[in-house]
């Protein structure tokens, strides 16, 4: 008979790739479990993912005809400069707030079953990004209604935006889904962290109106500035501050790794202590 030897997984091993792709079938089960369990009682559906980000761009639109207030980037239409911003905050906020609670509201399966425990703040993350793809839809026929459509030369730039707005996700995310098990108030911290991040973000104005130098360069150790910033260049051409992107771009690596280590470290008692 042969002897098979159970060993738990080094602390000291960032994660294993092998073990991640032997369970990836489990990763898409959980998305499409966290999907179907979204959308199967809303009455709007698929919908109210696209109306959400129309709507809140009606309301800074009307705001800025009744204010006479429009960004600097006078190539673009306002309509696409703030509905490009708000599909791009869509996907990080829903994505924050899903991954912070993804371990706790998980519980019941950690005690019973093992993969590796990353795929839940994972499986949130496409979730999101689902959503996100479903929005990004309805861009098309306003970009063509406006008469603007991306370069070739940038628009490879998309996977880039996309890459840089995970990592920072899943930095984030990870880290505070794993603080959650231990301190369940993260959960109300959160969404007033996410919402101070809106207004900090240029979601629905330029951050060309700040004329501090100081401040401006200060502004980007917000990633999200850099990431929407990238975004608009690929789709619409716009200005787009190089040195700004590497200062968003090195704090989203340092947040992905120092969150994955974080979660890597305590995971071995989320079973003990959700």
């Amino acid at each position: 008979m042969t002897e098979i030897i159970i060993k738990p997984p080094s602390k000291f091993v960032f994660f294993d790739f092998k073990e991640l792709s032997e369970f990836k079938d489990t990763l898409f089960f959980l998305a499409w479990k966290d999907i179907k369990i979204k959308y199967k009682q809303a009455l709007l559906g698929f919908l109210w993912v696209i109306l959400q980000p129309v709507l809140m761009t009606a309301v800074f639109v009307v705001f800025s005809i009744a204010t006479n207030f429009t960004p600097i980037e006078s190539n673009v239409p306002y309509i696409l400069f703030v509905l490009s911003g708000m599909i791009l905050w869509n996907l990080f906020s829903s994505a924050i707030t899903q991954t912070t609670q993804s371990i706790v509201s998980n519980a019941h399966i950690i005690k019973k079953i093992y993969f590796p425990r990353i795929f839940f703040p994972l499986s949130s993350l496409l979730v999101s990004t689902f959503d996100f793809l479903i929005s990004f839809i309805i861009l098309i026929p306003f970009m063509i209604y406006f008469n603007v459509y991306p370069q070739w030369q940038v628009i490879f730039l998309l996977p880039m935006v996309y890459l840089l707005i995970t990592m920072l996700i899943l930095g984030i995310g990870s880290f505070f889904s794993a603080l959650n098990v231990k301190y369940r108030d993260v959960k109300y911290i959160i969404p007033f962290m996410v919402q101070l991040m809106f207004f900090v973000s240029p979601v629905f104005y330029s951050n060309h109106y700040i004329n501090i130098q100081w401040i401006k360069v200060a502004y980007y150790f917000n990633p999200i500035t850099g990431i929407i910033e990238l975004f608009r260049y690929a789709l619409f051409n716009t200005t787009i501050n190089v040195e700004g992107l590497l200062i968003s771009s090195l704090i989203c690596i340092i947040v992905f790794v120092l969150g994955l280590l974080y979660f890597r470290k305590v995971e071995y008692n989320f079973a003990d202590i959700s």
